[in-house]
């Protein structure tokens, strides 16, 4: 090689060196250039993946709000709980932590494998872990002895809703989601009251995705739930709980419930239905359990609604006494035969207080046929049958009135014993309570410190009410249906009904399934409390006198008690003020077979079908201060009251012991004065 080509070499060499050398100075500046720019000048680019990537918006959750009964004890509470989430991408084998978090926390394995297989960076595995999700974990290797997590896995403080009385008032509290979202009863009705306000505040979070720094300044806009406060007596609502679950169980019903309501305020103190849930458990819980069905299931009530029925024939101008021919056990209307539920019971002329003691079907068949479709219908309607009662619980059905226009005589003959028509249990203590209160349509409340409700209305005179009730405490007596609902000395007025049901699968109604229910008060209480018991399809026994009336019983004794209702003597003389019934002639409906009777003399003919509200006609005057005290030996309570309401209604009355009069303070034939004082023992009835 020549030194000319050498030195040529060398040149060539150092241009490429150059060249190289000027190249990385260019890339290497490139690059600091743009170092410079990323962090100095910033790029909007990155800088929006790098907020999304630390920075995001949490929800803070409030407090849930406390559901307690009408003494503040609480019914719904909340506590800690821890719940497992993960960052799929930090999880190191993903196919085997998914068998090991299987075997664990009982949860599928395809499900977590596809969690973990997710790609996102955050999964729930499992909200509101327990205890012995916790051991279990440990045994997997999940969670160290010491507490510490796997990689990728982390623990979540959560709340959650715990009912401390388990099953007590299951159907009315309802329940909530993972998310302590209301999903129904109590807790889906008041859910915006008890969940308080969300706020969403900013937060960082770490290279996980766990939050570490938020805004504490807007996190204190948080606004906890507020309480609900029932007005459920929880005491005597487990009281009335055990009952109705030993009724249920004796007589093999399908189910049960009962109703305790405040008649003048509508407040009811309790609501038990059987057969109930606990809402603690998150599964089993089968939607028939579930069920307020007090509320949320309509039904044929039966002869509950014959003391209604003979509200409005008083209403209409019709009086107790009146007679309506029993045709001996049977009527005819449109080709089908109306009867009595017991082939004995051949009646012949009844009053409309012996409708209700001897709860004829026939006679009050006759008597809605009398009173018409438009009259009795119309006055279901002002009781509030038809419609909602107001009460506001997540659920409640209208029930189904027919129409008064175009209403077949079978359809009417029917509804005047409580058939042919649905109504709900709730709608049947409203109605009862109008009797009860003195004639005024109260809406039910269940919430204490909710506004106020909407003033009562008043739908029939108080002279009806009391006759009504007079008739109702008849059909107490002992040798009327409703005997076994009576409790100590208590006056209980009130009404059975044994319903039949329609079968599913022949659209009939059917012969073995039934309903049994009695509804009714203690008389002369001073603040009347409505109860309503009801059982439903029992095997065996199903008439209401045999397993509803003792029902009724039972929770009569706890609302006595709970209530401090007064002693009976103080009954027995409130009872004994009481307005006697009016000594006007009778009206007679004269029977199919013969001509109508004609008016006795000095008895003066009214026509029952006149709908016009008559004044009750006073009761005659003494004619001096003197009265003879009439033979009591052998009488019953009531018997007694009326006896000396006869007599005139000015008597102090005091009675002790239970059964029929065995002694009696003056003696019979004595000549009593004017606001005498009158003593009666009675005796327990030996059988």
């Amino acid at each position: 090689m020549t030194g000319t080509e050498s030195a040529a070499g060398r040149g060539s060499a150092r241009t490429r060196l150059f060249l190289l050398g000027t190249a990385v100075t260019l890339f290497a500046s490139a690059v600091v250039l743009r170092a410079f720019w990323v962090q100095v000048a910033g790029d909007e680019r990155l800088a929006k993946l790098a907020e999304r990537q630390f920075h995001s918006k949490v929800l803070i959750r409030p407090r849930r709000g406390l559901i307690t009964d009408r003494h503040g004890q609480a019914l719904a509470v909340n506590l800690e709980a821890k719940s497992l989430a993960a960052h799929p991408g930090k999880v190191s084998r993903p196919k085997a932590t998914a068998g090991a978090l299987s075997r664990a926390l009982g949860i599928p394995f395809k499900t977590l494998e596809a969690r973990l297989s997710s790609g996102k960076s955050f999964v729930w595995i499992k909200r509101h872990l327990s205890e012995r999700d916790f051991e279990r974990l440990k045994f997997q290797g999940i969670l160290a002895r010491d507490g510490a997590l796997r990689d990728g896995f982390w623990l979540v403080e959560e709340a959650r809703r715990v009912y401390p009385h388990g099953t007590l008032g299951s159907q009315l509290l309802g329940g909530v989601n993972v998310d302590l979202e209301g999903i129904e009863g109590v807790e889906l009705w008041q859910d915006q009251r008890l969940r308080g306000e969300v706020v969403s505040v900013d937060a960082y979070k770490d290279a996980l995705g766990r939050p570490t720094f938020i805004d504490a300044v807007a996190a204190r806009h948080v606004r906890d739930g507020a309480d609900v406060r029932l007005t459920i007596d929880a005491p005597l609502q487990y009281a009335v709980e055990r009952s109705l679950r030993t009724w249920v169980a004796n007589t093999q019903s399908e189910a049960g419930s009962v109703i305790v309501m405040d008649a003048e305020t509508g407040e009811l103190l309790a609501i038990a239905n059987a057969p109930e849930f606990d809402p603690n458990s998150k599964g089993g819980r089968m939607v028939h359990r579930r069920r307020n069905r007090s509320v949320t299931d309509a039904y044929e009530p039966g002869s509950t609604m014959k003391p209604l029925l003979m509200a409005s024939a008083l209403v209409g101008g019709w009086k107790p006494q009146d007679e309506i021919w029993g045709g001996k056990g049977k009527f005819v209307v449109q080709g089908r035969t109306i009867s009595e539920a017991e082939e004995t019971e051949q009646f012949e002329w009844i009053t409309l207080e012996d409708m209700i003691q001897k709860s004829s079907n026939v006679v009050s068949a006759k008597l809605a046929l009398k009173l018409g479709a438009k009259n009795y219908v119309g006055f279901l309607k002002s009781f509030g049958f038809g419609v909602r009662t107001g009460i506001g619980f997540p659920g409640e059905i209208p029930g189904r009135l027919p129409q008064a226009e175009g209403m077949q005589p079978l359809t009417l003959a029917n509804i005047g014993f409580g058939q042919g028509f649905l109504a709900t249990r709730i709608q049947i203590v409203r109605a009862f309570a109008a009797i009860a209160n003195g004639g005024f349509l109260v809406t039910p409340r269940l919430l204490l410190d909710a506004t106020a409700p909407p003033a009562a209305e008043r739908v029939i005179p108080d002279r009806v009410s009391k006759a009504v009730t007079r008739a109702m405490i008849k059909a107490t007596d002992e040798d009327a249906t409703g005997f076994r609902a009576r409790f100590g000395e208590y006056v209980v007025a009130g009404k059975t009904g044994t319903a039949q049901t329609v079968d599913p699968q022949t659209k009939a109604y059917s012969r073995t399934k039934f309903i049994a229910s009695f509804v009714g008060f203690a008389a002369g209480v001073g603040r009347p409390i409505v109860i309503f018991t009801s059982l439903d399809h029992p095997k065996g026994q199903y008439y209401a006198s045999e397993i509803a009336a003792p029902l009724f019983s039972e929770v009569l004794a706890e609302v006595a008690r709970r209530n401090r209702l007064p002693a009976p003597e103080r009954i027995a003389d409130r009872l004994s003020r009481a307005p006697r019934v009016s000594r006007a002639a009778p009206i007679r409906e004269a029977p199919p077979e013969s001509e109508p009777e004609e008016p006795r003399e000095g008895q003066t003919a009214v026509d029952p079908l006149v709908a016009q509200e008559n004044e009750s006609v006073e009761p005659e005057s003494a004619p001096d201060d003197l009265r003879r005290m009439p033979a009591l030996s052998g009488l019953s309570a009531r018997e007694v009251i009326r006896r000396l309401a006869e007599q005139g209604d000015d008597f102090k009355v005091e009675m002790r012991g239970f059964g029929l009069v065995r002694r009696q303070s003056p003696p019979a034939g004595s000549v009593l004065g004017k606001g005498a004082r009158v003593s009666v023992l009675l005796e327990e009835m030996r059988r």
